[in-house]
């Protein structure tokens, strides 16, 4: 702002002039002196008339009087005018009259459309990149400003832009095309463009490369400034003799190559290194599985003397050098001023910024200082994006997302197109449509970086906005019922999404449960796993498989298997198998419940969800981030896992699919064959890419003729003579070929006039292990064996000269190994091995060299088993070739199979089948050979199962239907007992045959099997067939060419098997009926809802039993037929089960506020938009604020109570809070008393230039958004207004005596008003409004808990103790927290083990905070703390803290791998039920439903102690005590903040008649009426204590502001009012998020135990000023520990034993108690696979100590509080381990 010399006032923005205006005045009146002012845009700026503006005086910013002003100049003053001004502007066919609208929507965007363009002189003028506004006045002297906000377009997958957007991209240099990716959800849907404008977005070879040399690297920071470079100067610091441990070698000029080592070392190095596959010019990664010298071989990080150096027999010299010496990284972040500490220093003193400096100096390379320690690069490493490896051929698709760039592709001659003109495919998606320019006030969009809006908080707001707008004003509301249902079940959280401030990828999330909402489950999975926001959140993301990463950074990882988990557990199977009504299947032998799947079945199905990568950003969508998380993620197929993965009946993902080996001959023409159009891209979708620079252009695809061919017929669809080309095309009869086509077997791009294409063959598996193997051999010198049944390869034919040609068909084209063999005999030559293609001779000949080509030389194939019994498929052709990593000898890949007889396979135990195998390392190294055999021989045979058993258990390979085969290849059918129809193959046989085919109809879809299996036999060097048996594995992606199309395949396969999972439909019935107001159904009801899921189908009569009325499609997973059955059984509808007082549920939170608003009518007179705000904060539940991935609620949760009791569940109990109940009724009065608003804890946002609340008495709306306006009839009575309010709130549940009460309220008041006003409040408060039972008042009076227990503790003296109970979610990754550092008993390297495992998720050694063990009782005297935590160090140092080893949740003592059994938790590990079982320590629920600091509080309480047990913002299992022992535990706000409930009562009586309304029930009254009336209650009363309490204590330590300092705080605040809560003892959980690290886990440690440290830090300093530290402990746990080894996200998954710590004053610290594992390796005795370590201490032990410290000290009090200590007596702690007595 900037005052003039005449005493006008002008307003700039962004340096440009908007408005001139007469005064400037504040808010508070003062009037601004002349000068230039700044505007406040840090805050929000209203953009609308009279809206808020801030101007900055004095360093403060204040409100400019009247708000934001209109747009005027003085026309008569020239240098006041703004310098853009259209005075008379023509707008074609609009009069400038038109526009005095402006009188009454000043302020509001006024929308002009035409097609025609404005004309005046001055838009020749305007540039894109001109900001200046553009202003239009009128005679009339009311001015227009130009609004360039973004415009968005229809573009829905029925009607996608005609062009694609490219009309806006050919307009613009920065406009990105809107072109929708190609995914499931439009591809029948895309059409072909007739526009010369259209675009398509930008495709690149995903399997395309460049050499990242020294000017490649100089070239990326040419074209996109990022400061590339390759890392020279490292020095080695680990052993390259260390098992597992991945080594860097390079080669040098040296002739000496002088080494000290032993000769064993020298041998195995020099071995590894010869053999090593790498074809790099002068690096080798090599790693050593068994051990050589590693103390010799250990580097000194400090010392600058050369690495040790291994001389091969050639003479080459290869020196170790560091794992990362010569890797690439962006080094960007590095430059900035607050990043490298000696970039700031440089600026100071004039210098180079010292990481810029290379690149500008062109160098490639950036030299590591040599006086920094290795320390550095270790710590700081994880900041710098890794790029490749210099020297390496890198993948454009491995680039980071930021440098896949057409320009970057253009530049290293990565095949790609952007194509665009007539003939490009455009798609839309669902619901995208134009933007609402008249919500312009009230929405907001992020695109590209920039916020459309100064608030970031409106931004994460405003999808819940929407959300609420919607659910309140839609017509569907079932569908918007049945959608927020499906959204709690398949959960997504903002809180582990990376972007909180956008909106479409959110509400796009939410759309698919609406528009699904009565479709097919399937189809709902599909989309959330191909969901970009979900694979951000459940991180499998860009995960890859283990041989990529190998293959690619030489490091040894696994596939996250997050999302595998969660999807199996949360989103379709559950834990535990089920019966069809819901009930548990129980073992016979155990008679406890069966687990659905393992850790193993888990982490061989995360391979399946590897190499999901989101689309390439475009226009038309919300991307502030600069990052698509709208469209379907695609697969990058070279990132997928190629092996088999198993299912959870024991077999694989690819059972029940047909064997590639039987599709019939020309499939591609065979009815139901399926094309899809490419329009005039010539680029697959489907298939891997080739570069077309290498082809003849007649050989690129196969052109069909559109003389003679059928196929060119169905694909052009003609009408009225001209091509239609559909989008999808399924072939309708069986085609004859003609022309070329009858040359081929199969086809991948075809040419219909100028348009393409593309085949997609059927789903097909192969099995892995096959006879006869051939080479298959490339000319870049690879090599691998090829199944001859298969299209493995093409062909290359010779006749004397060592040059063959090749008369492929078409580009990409592959035949089996006899049609490769008779392409060649047709040319009159042979197959052949050449060393290179014949171009000169042959002009037709195909030039494709990128290929493999069939040999006639065998191939060896063989497989590796590793100890567990798992195998890897090994490949040995013949001659000196590179194989490729995942079929190399030395191959990680292995995968499970089923080895009969309880697991006999060949190990080391057994010499390796008794030298059947040979010993290869640490695996057995088999030969193999294959049979094929029939499953029944008979009838009887195959009717003795029915038909899931058969599906399951026996018959897995598909078959076509035996009508295909002609008409006498089968007999007349057999029908059998079970269903099943056998076909057999002809009259002669009575037995069946492996021809024998098997028709199955299940699930409502007929389906046919061969009755065939195939063996897999272990042989001898001699060929002699050993019992080593297991069945051939199936698998989709072929070994020698990974074709996208096949992903899809995979993934549609394994989606399938959920789906169809018998566990789905009652899994899936049991919480939609929770979510539909019914917590406890019967099975009965379960079962009649998953029978309508799996018949896709429900009938209902109604009660004149006239004509069913059918729901649903008939087809399996009908949601429709589901939801109509849930709603119309009669245990939905029936009125006696009103009576049944377990009938029903507690509402949900939201539920009740939104079904408030909607029933009493609220309108928002001011706002289209419902601008609700802290939702989430105030009531526990809101709209995309959902906590975790387990939603709001948990379906088997139980409240302590009757409830609990009575064996029944009550999910929406876990919200019910202190803090969330008055939250809830505070902002529910508010709404009631000054519509929506924050008057006194209301739920809307502050309303500007409006008075406090507390200037405005009920009923005055001048702060409100919006308001309720039901009113009830005119001339109604009390008792028809009461009734009304009844029914609409309560569906007319509410007893009589209440209705009396509230009447007796209503009449009391002043008016009418207030009395309805009173009553609807009232009404809120009662059980039936909180809950859906009957709930009649038993006349009785309720004690008040809180005053009793307070008159205990006063009568009673005793000494202060306190437990605080620290929940690190997630599973902490602790082995993180303590590690192994030196000193370790007999001479072994701990610390080189756990680095050895741990690769680059490891800690450096130099970083540890050393400490030392005087427990004596470890492997190792000193371990070494993460760097994060020098505080806890400190405590440790003191004796003020204690390290709980190994530790975890188990039922009996485990002492190695081999004694568990289906008892143990172990493939459950779940969140929610391994956070449960650490908090109950008691395994068997002989104390049912309490927790263990529960059980302890009530042992000390019946000892005569007064204990109060306290939850920092969620109710925890940990205090859940028995019923009418101690208090139940009280939940406090996690920041301390307590709200006063009602702190405007509407009448001075209003609280006795809340009370009144929830006395004591009635005991046959309903259970969820009794749960909220008695928590309702309780919270308020003890909301009011704990006000009284806090009121004055205050800590004198200064705590950090995050959450768990904050939480500790409260806590530290809760011990010092101990005196006057009158306590003896107190009991504290507080949890803290964050450490589910599926991805990042060295940042996301890095980051919570810094925050721990200091919040610990904090506590103790705290305690001390108080004088309690001696009598408090802190004790920390967790719901497992995290796999050693890492997964490819550079993340850790979930395992069993963790590392924990404990502090407080009176700890006999210094010691680490428990056992910390001796044996890290894959070999140790605890560990069971991925490094996931079996705990040796139990929680039971721990707690027995800390129970006998608190006051637990007889044996049977003992026995209450650890119920299983029995099991573990020999480790139990007492209290004299752990504290100092």
């Amino acid at each position: 702002g900037n005052v003039t010399e005449n005493g006008l006032y002008t307003i700039s923005f962004d340096d440009h002039l908007r408005t001139v205006v007469d005064t400037f005045t504040l808010e508070d009146g003062s009037q601004l002196p002349p000068g230039t002012y700044r505007m406040c845009t840090d805050n929000v700026i209203t953009p609308y008339l009279n809206g808020i503006v801030k101007i900055e005086v004095a360093g403060r910013c204040k409100k400019l009087a009247g708000g934001n002003p209109p747009i005027q100049f003085p026309m008569n003053d020239e240098n006041l005018l703004p310098s853009k001004v259209i005075e008379h502007i023509d707008f074609p066919g609009v009069a400038p009259q038109d526009f005095t609208l402006l009188d009454s929507i000043i302020g509001d965007p006024i929308v002009y459309e035409s097609n025609n363009q404005i004309t005046d002189e001055l838009c020749d003028t305007i540039s894109e990149a001109d900001f200046a506004p553009i202003f239009v006045n009128f005679t009339s002297g009311e001015w227009l400003v130009h609004d360039g906000r973004l415009a968005l377009k229809d573009s829905t997958v029925d009607e996608p832009l005609s062009d694609g957007g490219g009309i806006d991209v050919a307009k613009s240099d920065t406009a990105l095309c809107s072109n929708a990716p190609r995914t499931f959800l439009n591809s029948k849907s895309c059409k072909v463009s007739k526009d010369l404008s259209a675009c398509g977005t930008f495709q690149f070879q995903e399997s395309g490369s460049f050499l990242l040399d020294a000017t490649a690297i100089l070239d990326l920071y040419a074209m996109t400034n990022k400061y590339i470079y390759a890392i020279d100067g490292l020095r080695a610091d680990t052993s390259p003799c260390a098992p597992g441990v991945v080594s860097r070698w390079e080669l040098i000029s040296d002739t000496v190559c002088a080494n000290d080592l032993d000769g064993a070392s020298y041998n195995r190095l020099k071995n590894k290194i010869q053999k090593s596959g790498s074809t790099h010019s002068f690096l080798k990664d090599v790693k050593v599985r068994e051990k050589c010298d590693v103390l010799s071989t250990t580097p000194d990080p400090n010392a600058q003397d050369d690495g040790i150096k291994i001389k091969l027999g050639n003479g080459q010299c290869w020196q170790h050098v560091h794992e990362d010496h010569m890797n690439v990284y962006d080094m960007t972040y590095w430059t900035k001023q607050n990043t490298h500490p000696g970039n700031q220093v440089a600026a100071n003193s004039g210098n180079p910024n010292p990481i810029k400096k290379w690149a500008k100096n062109g160098q490639a390379a950036l030299e590591y200082p040599s006086w920094h320690p290795m320390s550095r690069w270790i710590d700081h490493r994880h900041l710098f994006e890794k790029i490749g490896r210099l020297g390496d051929n890198v993948a454009f698709v491995d680039l980071p997302n930021y440098l896949r760039l057409e320009l970057v592709a253009d530049h290293f001659g990565i095949y790609g197109t952007s194509p665009s003109g007539e003939g490009v495919l455009v798609c839309g998606s669902p619901n995208e449509v134009s933007n609402d320019i008249s919500l312009s006030r009230e929405l907001s969009f992020s695109l590209g970086g920039n916020k459309n809006d100064r608030h970031e908080d409106n931004l994460v707001r405003q999808k819940k906005r929407v959300w609420a707008t919607i659910v309140l004003s839609a017509k569907d509301q079932l569908r918007q019922k049945v959608a927020w249902a499906l959204s709690q079940i398949l959960a997504l959280t903002p809180l582990q999404i990376d972007s909180v401030v956008e909106t479409e990828p959110y509400l796009s999330f939410y759309d698919i449960f609406v528009r699904n909402a009565f479709g097919s489950y399937l189809d709902i999975l599909r989309e959330v796993s191909y969901s970009p926001m979900m694979s951000e959140m459940l991180t499998f993301l860009q995960s890859k498989s283990t041989a990529y990463v190998w293959e690619t950074e030489s490091s040894y990882v696994f596939a996250d298997e997050n999302y595998a988990r969660e999807i199996m557990q949360l989103f379709s199977v559950g834990t535990s198998l089920l019966n069809m009504d819901g009930t548990p299947k129980l073992d016979p032998n155990t008679n406890l419940s069966i687990e659905t799947y393992s850790n193993e079945e888990i982490e061989s199905l995360a391979r399946v969800w590897t190499g999901f990568d989101r689309q390439r950003i475009r226009g038309n969508i919300e991307d502030y981030y600069k990052t698509n998380r709208l469209d379907p993620m695609k697969i990058i197929a070279d990132w997928r896992d190629f092996f088999p993965k198993n299912n959870l009946y024991g077999g694989y993902i690819g059972d029940g699919v047909e064997l590639c080996s039987n599709l019939q001959e020309q499939e591609f023409l065979k009815k139901g064959a399926q094309y899809r159009l490419l329009g005039s891209s010539t680029t697959p979708e489907m298939h891997k890419e080739f570069d077309f620079d290498q082809v003849k252009s007649s050989k690129r695809q196969l052109v069909l003729d559109s003389t003679s061919s059928m196929l060119y017929n169905e694909l052009c669809n003609s009408v009225n003579g001209e091509c239609t080309f559909p989008a999808e095309v399924s072939i309708s009869d069986d085609l004859i070929c003609s022309s070329v086509e009858c040359d081929v077997n199969s086809v991948r791009i075809v040419k219909v006039d100028q348009m393409f294409f593309e085949y997609m063959r059927k789903p097909c598996v192969e099995f892995l292990f096959y006879n006869n193997a051939k080479t298959i051999k490339s000319l870049q010198n690879s090599a691998m064996c090829g199944n001859p049944q298969m299209t493995h390869a093409s062909e290359a034919c010779c006749d004397a000269s060592s040059l063959a040609s090749r008369n492929c068909r078409y580009l990409g084209e592959r035949m089996t190994y006899d049609d490769a063999t008779t392409r060649c005999e047709e040319n009159q030559k042979k197959l052949c091995s050449p060393v290179g293609i014949d171009t000169a001779s042959c002009d037709e000949c195909c030039q494709d060299n990128q290929d493999y080509f069939w040999t006639t030389v065998d191939c060896g194939l063989y497989l590796n088993v590793d100890g567990e019994g798992k195998v890897a498929v090994v490949h040995l052709p013949a001659g000196s070739h590179d194989t490729p990593s995942h079929v190399y000898q030395d191959s990680f890949n292995f995968f499970r199979v089923t080895w009969p007889d309880g697991g006999h396979f060949p190990s080391l135990s057994n010499n390796c089948g008794d030298g059947a195998c040979q010993l290869l390392d640490d695996q057995c190294f088999c030969a193999i050979s294959v049979q094929e055999e029939r499953i029944f021989t008979n009838d009887e045979e195959a009717q003795r199962n029915n038909v899931q058993q058969i599906l399951h258990d026996y018959l897995h390979t598909r078959s076509n239907d035996p009508a295909t085969f002609g008409p006498d290849e089968y007999v007349e059918p057999v029908l059998l007992e079970n269903g099943v129809i056998a076909h057999l193959k002809n009259a002669v046989n009575i037995d069946y045959d492996i021809d024998t085919i098997f028709e199955v109809n299940y699930h409502g879809e007929t389906k046919f099997f061969r009755n065939m299996k195939s063996t897999v036999t272990i042989v001898q060097s001699s060929g002699a067939a050993t019992d080593f048996t297991f069945r051939n594995p199936p698998y989709f992606m072929t070994l020698s060419r990974a074709e996208r199309r096949d992903a899809y395949y995979e993934t549609e396969a394994a989606l399938e098997h959920y789906f169809h999972h018998p566990n789905t439909a009652p899994f899936l019935a049991l919480r939609l009926i929770q979510r539909f107001g019914i917590s406890n159904p019967s099975p009965r009801y379960i079962q009649v809802v998953a029978e309508a899921f799996t018949d896709g189908v429900y009938k209902w009569n109604d009660e004149n039993g006239d004509d069913p009325v059918i729901f649903g499609s008939s087809k399996y997973g009908d949601l429709a037929a589901m939801c109509a059955a849930i709603l119309l059984e009669p245990e939905a509808r029936s009125p006696l089960l009103d009576l049944d007082p377990s009938f029903g549920s507690l509402k949900e939170p939201l539920t009740k506020l939104i079904g408030f608003m909607r029933s009493m009518e609220y309108v928002g007179p001011d706002r289209k938009i419902v601008p609700l705000r802290t939702v989430m904060d105030k009531i526990g539940q809101m709209a995309h604020d959902i906590p975790s991935v387990f939603s709001f609620f948990l379906s088997e949760y139980s409240p302590s109570g009757l409830i609990k009791t009575a064996s029944l569940v009550s999910p929406e109990a876990i919200t019910y809070t202190a803090p969330n109940i008055i939250g809830l009724l505070n902002g529910m009065f508010s709404l009631i008393k000054w519509g929506l608003s924050d008057c006194e804890y209301g739920f809307g946002p502050d309303k500007e230039n409006t008075r406090a609340c507390r200037r405005y008495k009920e009923g005055v709306w001048t702060k409100s958004w919006g308001r309720i306006t039901f009113e009830p009839p005119e001339l109604s009575g009390t008792d028809a207004v009461i009734n009304a309010l009844a029914t609409l709130l309560t569906g007319g549940r509410l007893s009589m005596d209440r209705r009396q009460e509230i009447a007796n309220a209503y009449n009391n008041a002043n008016d009418n008003n207030a009395g309805l006003r009173l009553a609807q409040q009232l009404i809120l408060t009662s059980p039936e409004f909180h809950s859906t039972n009957l709930a009649p008042l038993s006349g009785a009076q309720r004690d008040s808990q809180s005053t009793s227990r307070r008159r205990k503790a006063q009568a009673v003296g005793s000494s202060y103790k306190a437990i605080v109970y620290l929940l690190l979610k997630g599973g902490c990754d602790s082995f993180n927290l303590l590690v192994p550092h030196s000193q370790c008993s007999n001479g072994k390297d701990m610390y080189d083990e756990y680095a050895t495992v741990r690769g680059k998720i490891g800690l450096n050694k130099t970083d540890l905070l050393e400490i030392e063990d005087f427990s004596s009782s470890q492997v190792c005297a000193k371990f070494g703390l993460h760097p994060q935590l020098p505080r806890l160090q400190a405590l440790y140092n003191t004796s003020d803290a204690l390290f709980l080893a190994n530790t975890g949740h188990t039922y009996k003592d485990l002492n190695d791998k081999y004694e568990r059994d289906n008892r143990d938790p172990m493939h459950s590990f779940g969140h929610n039920l391994q956070q449960e079982r650490v908090q109950r320590v008691d395994p068997f629920q002989q104390v049912l439903g309490t927790g263990v600091l529960g059980r302890i509080a009530d042992v000390v309480w019946e000892n005569g102690l007064s204990v109060n047990s306290f939850s920092l913002g969620d109710l925890s299992t940990v205090l859940e005590n028995t019923i009418g022992k101690s208090k139940k535990q009280s939940t406090v706000a996690g920041d301390g903040n307590i709200a006063p409930f009602n702190p405007r009562p509407s009448s001075p009586d209003m609280w006795n008649s809340i009370k009144a309304l929830n006395e004591a029930t009635d005991p046959m009254g309903g259970l969820f009426g009794e749960q909220w009336s008695s928590t309702l209650l309780k919270s308020v009363e003890e909301n009011e204590d704990l006000r009284s309490a806090l009121a004055n204590a205050d800590t004198t330590a200064s705590f950090p502001g995050s959450k768990i300092g904050g939480n500790l705080e409260v806590i530290s605040r809760l011990i010092k009012s101990r005196v006057d809560r009158g306590v003896h003892r107190d009991v504290f959980y507080l949890s803290m998020s964050g450490f589910d690290t599926h991805s990042n886990v060295l940042e996301t440690l890095e980051e919570n135990f810094g925050e721990l440290d200091e919040a610990l830090h904090a506590f103790s300093e705290e305690m001390k000023y108080q004088g309690v530290w001696d009598d408090v402990v802190l004790v920390s746990a967790s719901d497992f520990g995290r796999t050693l080894t890492p997964n490819s996200k550079q993340g850790t998954d979930h395992a069993w034993g963790g590392n924990y710590f404990a502090i407080g004053g009176g700890l006999n610290g210094r010691r680490i108690l428990g056992r910390y594992p001796d044996d890290l390796t894959s070999d140790g005795p605890l560990n069971v696979g991925r490094g996931r370590i079996l705990p040796t201490t139990s929680w039971d032990a721990v707690w027995h100590g800390f129970s006998q410290w608190f006051g637990v000290n007889l044996e049977a009090d003992l026995d209450t509080v650890i119920p299983n200590r029995d099991e573990f007596s020999h480790e139990l702690m007492l209290q004299e381990d752990l504290f100092s007595l």
